[in-house]
């Protein structure tokens, strides 16, 4: 999978794949200016042919202009079944659109992590610099004391790593994401190219059966190849339950945690009688 993903990378790829939904979606606005193109084509041709040169052909085409509508039969079945598919097509990737906010989630979130995990190490130095009262203190309320400091230094110790593991973890979710986007839009771009050229034969009017057939196709295998994208999405979802369960682990009565409580010291644990009526010495 490489380096993780940063924002700049997330943000890119789920433009870009807004971009090709965008596309999708005004393609049936293409198709049927391609089918009124290649109406008025076909319409002039046959002026020229049966019309008597160029004034035969101006006239077909403005007859095409009139009646743009009017490829019948086959060709308006293919027009129609067009549409249709592009609709499928949306379809398929429904889930994928309704998912695109995951990732740039996952990823901030990943970042909150780490600040969390510096003030964490923050207040680590300042309990092992300031309250170190070792070499100062004996007796047994200085090793009761010394024990519940202890447990307050481990239990920041196990906070900070945490912090690593929860930046882990949702930093490979989105990258599991950002993986599954990047291949959506490679798929969509190298769909267009096809779908384009097919529209390009529609617009002539002679090459419309071919490029009707030809759209057809292109869609068809997109919606074949956005259909396996459901296989591709559930794996990803199962990889992130693992790194949510692992989460779950790492955070469920962590090292110090009684309880899944902060570990307090008492006032009895810090008095200078405890614990047994012993006072300290200074030395």
């Amino acid at each position: 999978m490489g380096a993780t993903k940063t924002l700049d990378d997330l943000n890119t790829v789920l433009a870009d794949f807004s971009k090709q939904i965008e596309r999708i979606r005004n393609s049936p606005e293409d198709v049927e200016e391609a089918f009124r193109k290649g109406a008025i084509a076909l319409a002039a041709a046959e002026g020229g042919t049966f019309g008597g040169g160029p004034i035969g052909a101006a006239i077909g085409a403005t007859y095409g202009a009139i009646t743009q509508d009017d490829f019948t039969g086959t060709m308006q079945d293919n027009k129609e079944e067009i549409k249709d598919k592009i609709v499928e097509l949306l379809s398929k990737l429904q889930d994928a659109i309704d998912g695109l906010k995951a990732p740039i989630a996952l990823l901030q979130v990943s970042g909150d992590w780490l600040n969390v995990q510096t003030e964490i190490n923050k207040a680590r130095n300042w309990v092992l610099v300031k309250t170190d009262l070792r070499g100062k203190w004996s007796g047994a309320a200085a090793d009761e004391y010394f024990a519940a400091q202890q447990l307050q230094v481990t239990a920041t110790d196990t906070a900070s790593s945490n912090c690593d593991v929860m930046s882990d973890c949702l930093a490979a979710a989105s990258d599991a994401a950002w993986d599954f986007y990047s291949k959506i839009v490679k798929d969509l771009i190298d769909f267009f190219v096809d779908l384009g050229a097919a529209l390009a034969k529609i617009a002539t009017g002679v090459g419309a059966p071919f490029g009707a057939s030809d759209a057809i196709d292109a869609l068809g295998s997109m919606i074949k190849i956005a259909g396996e994208y459901a296989k591709t999405l559930g794996d990803t979802l199962l990889a992130q339950k693992k790194i949510i369960n692992k989460i779950n682990s790492s955070t469920d009565n962590p090292r110090s945690f009684h309880n899944n409580k902060w570990p307090e010291i008492g006032t009895g644990s810090l008095s200078i009688d405890s614990p047994n009526s012993e006072k300290w010495a200074a030395r």
